[in-house]
């Protein structure tokens, strides 16, 4: 696999990873909070970081429901 072929097949997933990313960042924004045990700030440590897991984790475990 040449690098042209390897970097067309990250694409999607590069724009997947930051898609989820920018999405839970807005939604924390926007809801004012988390559910517990972990406060805000963490959260979006986790998002930022823990790459494309990480906004995973917050929709599953850290969304505050309405």
């Amino acid at each position: 696999m040449d690098d042209t072929t390897l970097i067309l097949a990250l694409i999607p997933l590069l724009l997947i990873q930051v898609g989820l990313a920018l999405f839970a960042l807005y939604d924390i924004y926007q809801r004012q909070g988390t559910r517990p045990p972990l406060p805000t700030w963490a959260w979006v440590i986790i998002v930022l970081v823990v790459n494309l897991v990480g906004p995973i984790l917050y929709f599953v475990l850290g969304r505050k429901e309405d």
